[in-house]
């Protein structure tokens, strides 16, 4: 018996195989389209086997494709490259399904054209299996698990912050992170800063640093995109996504001040209104000290009419109106499931309504962060002119 070889995350990617109905689900093109997009795009599309007329597309394909047709001009991305829209997912509450909206987002962020990084702040790295990894797994176990070295989670965004206060304090150089965004999917895909149980250290880091702790992160990100953190280059992305604990934090905070966009999912099935209200609250305080202020969405998830409940909620949340996403999520038993395969659902169920909803959000947010691109864009012209 031939013994598989081993995987670079611990999701048997190699194992996904997607007809057309599927692929045309992640592209959200028609099959006409797909056809043209293969034959045009010069990558060369796998059959079945049995069948020769089935075509089956794999991810790494998926996402060449995806790769294709944003450098053939056919969907729309950010005008100005080098300025990403960071995006920070946040609410006072756990069980809202903010890692969900974290991960799907990213996985339809992407498909729409978009070149887009993740990053785990929650030392519980949800978002970090999601894509494929395990947090607690050491060397010596890797071989156990048939996986690589690249499998483990070595660095977090801890590694990153601690140089970076050293770095305000002394200027002396960041130390080179390469190995530290990890690309679950190859290139063309979504990449990762994962999580473990050492991203505990981060709270610590930010409560000694000097200088105001809010701006943190926004500082860290101003230096990456001037090229001086070796290894951790924001300009080769359009939007960066990061999921934060669903404690009140010193980096919940800080994400909340670096982020252009805070999507907020609250569950309409309990009581998640008052952590909104916390959020915001948080939001109005940053922009007071600060004079910062990221545009809110507010993403109604959880939703099942049938509940008498999300009625009463509906009227909570209503009071929100102009922050609310078009669309809420449904109740549904596909997402907790998800995370056991280390894939999101989208991937390993594309065409199942779950998956649908996050993909009419990533566009509805996909539109959010063309115009917010836009806007920055117009900022730096003018600050530069």
């Amino acid at each position: 018996m031939t013994q598989d070889a081993p995987r670079n995350t611990y999701a048997k990617i190699d194992a996904l195989k997607y007809r057309t109905r599927a692929a045309c689900a992640l592209l959200g093109v028609s099959d006409v389209t797909l056809r043209s997009y293969s034959e045009n795009s010069g990558i060369e599309i796998q059959r079945a086997a049995t069948a020769v007329a089935v075509r089956l597309f794999d991810i790494n394909t998926l996402f060449r494709l995806t790769d294709w047709r944003r450098a053939s001009g056919l969907v729309k991305v950010p005008k100005q490259a080098g300025r990403p829209v960071f995006v920070t997912v946040d609410v006072v509450k756990g069980g809202t399904g903010k890692t969900t909206t974290a991960v799907e987002t990213a996985i339809h962020l992407q498909f729409l054209g978009l070149r887009v990084l993740a990053i785990d702040l929650d030392v519980q790295a949800n978002l970090t299996q999601c894509f494929g990894y395990e947090d607690d797994i050491v060397l010596e176990e890797i071989e156990h698990f048939g996986v690589t070295k690249e499998a483990l989670i070595e660095q977090t965004f801890a590694k990153l912050v601690k140089p970076f206060i050293e770095y305000k304090r002394t200027r002396r150089a960041m130390p080179d992170l390469t190995g530290m965004i990890k690309k679950p999917f190859g290139q063309h895909g979504p990449h990762v800063i994962g999580a473990d149980t050492y991203l505990g250290d981060l709270e610590l880091d930010i409560a000694n640093s000097t200088g105001p702790r809010e701006m943190l992160f926004k500082a860290m990100f101003d230096l990456s995109l001037e090229g001086k953190i070796p290894g951790f280059d924001l300009s080769q992305y359009d939007v960066v996504i990061m999921d934060c604990p669903p404690n009140v934090s010193l980096t919940s905070t800080a994400a909340l001040a670096a982020a252009d966009l805070v999507i907020a999912p609250v569950r309409m099935d309990s009581f998640a209104v008052k952590g909104l209200r916390r959020l915001i609250g948080e939001i109005e305080s940053v922009e007071e000290s600060y004079k910062v202020r990221p545009e809110l969405v507010i993403l109604p998830t959880h939703y099942s009419p049938q509940f008498s409940r999300i009625s009463r909620m509906q009227a909570s949340v209503n009071q929100y109106a102009d922050s609310l996403a078009p669309h809420p999520i449904s109740l549904s038993e596909e997402f907790p499931k998800a995370i056991e395969n280390y894939l999101p659902l989208a991937l390993q169920r594309p065409t199942s309504n779950a998956s649908k909803e996050y993909q009419v959000f990533a566009e509805f947010i996909h539109g959010k962060i063309l115009q917010i691109a836009a806007t920055k864009a117009k900022k730096a012209t003018h600050e530069t002119s």
